[in-house]
This record gives C-alpha cells, structure tokens and sequence, in this order.
C-alpha cells in the first residue's frame, strides 16, 4: 500500500490551517456578543481617556494612552473562553489535527483579530483626541507601529492563551504569564510612537519597527516549536 505523497500531505496539512483559522472566526461570529463586546470596551476606553485628558493632549499623553488602551484591548481579546478549549474538545483535537496547525491557526485568528481592533482604536483616538500631533505622514506611520505592535502581542498572547487554558489557569494565568513578557513590546512601541509624534524622521526611527517584526517572528516561532509538547499532556 503506497504511503501519500510529501506534496499530499502539505496540502492537507494546509486544508486544516485553513479550516482551523476559518473556524476560529466562525466561533468568535456566533457568540453575538463576543466580538461586539470588544468593539465596545476599546471605543470605551478611549472614551475613557478623552474624559480625563481632553480633546487636546499633549503628544506624551497620547502616545501613553493609545499603547494602554491597545494593550488592555489585547488582554481582552484574548481572555474569553472557547468551546474548542473543554477538556472533551481538546481530546478529540489531538487526534484529528497537529499541534502546528492549531497553535498557527490560533495566532493567524489572533494576528487578524487585535489588527482590526486596532483600527478601531486609531479612529477612536483620532475622533475623540484629535489629530494635532499626526501632520504628513506621521499619523500613517503611526499606525503601522500599532499594526505591528498588535500582531507582536497576538503571537506572544496565543502561546500564552494556550497554555493557561491546557493548566486551566484562565483569564489570571495569562495575566501573570503575558504581562511580564509584553512589557518589552511596550516599551519599545511607547519609544518609536514617541519619536514619531515628536517629528523624527521615519527612518530615523524605522529600526524599532524591526524590533516589533523580529518579536513577532520570535514569539510565533517559540509558540511553534513549544506547543507540540503541550499539546500532548
């Protein structure tokens, strides 16, 4: 009996990322108000942050709010429980998927989920706090740090969802586990925001961005490497 092909075997392995991702959305979609509920606590916050600082900030303000109000949206987002994540769905998982693709399908949902919410909160910000320290391109250049920032935090936060939902830890769990390891993703977003509202050249200032990248890939990679070993306790 011919074993499948290498080619074959990609191709499937493929298929149930795709379906996993696909069914990460669909699950997050019919708990109505699960993702209207994210949408809710960031326009919030930032609502929040407009009542104590104002229509008009100073540039160290602004920069210091948006970063907590993205964090706390991240936190958020990746707090809730999953019908996927019960004990009975897990042991039916391990036996029809590989850990490599969950644990990818569950950082790309991640990626995708807090990217949008970051949106969300960039438009919150400019409506509520204005746009005064976003001239030229600065305010497109800010964006993208958020953008990466968002997806730096949703590869180290899936790992982190991972396990404490495996330990059955829950939403303390991944406080205690992720927010010592996110303050160097922080500090290095706060230091490329503040460079940018404050008018350094985005070049000049472009290496943080590679930062972001780099912990991004970093923290995808571990998530990688180190689940399979989760996976199967």
């Amino acid at each position: 009996m011919t074993g499948s092909s290498p080619s074959s075997r990609k191709a499937s392995s493929w298929t149930r990322y795709v379906y996993l991702t696909r069914h990460a959305f669909q699950m997050e979609l019919r708990q109505k108000n699960g993702l209207a509920g994210l949408v809710l606590f960031a326009i919030a916050a930032v609502y929040t942050c407009y009542q104590v600082a104002g229509s008009r900030a100073d540039a160290d303000a602004w920069n210091a709010l948006a970063w907590v109000v993205l964090l706390f949206s991240a936190f958020n987002a990746v707090s809730k429980s999953w019908p996927d994540d019960s004990p009975e769905m897990r042991n039916y998982l391990i036996h029809v998927v590989r850990p490599h693709e969950w644990i990818l399908a569950r950082i790309t949902f991640f990626c995708l989920l807090l990217c949008g919410l970051t949106c969300i909160v960039f438009l919150a910000f400019t409506l509520f706090l204005g746009t005064e320290h976003l001239s030229g391109n600065q305010g497109l250049a800010f964006f993208g740090g958020m953008q990466l920032t968002a997806m730096a935090m949703a590869s180290l936060l899936a790992m982190i969802q991972a396990l404490a939902v495996r330990a059955n830890g829950g939403f303390g769990l991944i406080a205690v586990l992720g927010l010592p390891l996110i303050i160097p993703v922080i500090l290095i977003a706060t230091r490329y925001g503040m460079e940018i509202l404050n008018g350094v050249a985005f070049l000049d200032t472009a290496h943080n961005l590679l930062f972001l990248a780099t912990l991004s890939a970093g923290f995808g990679a571990l998530g990688y490497i180190l689940f399979p070993y989760l996976w199967s306790d």
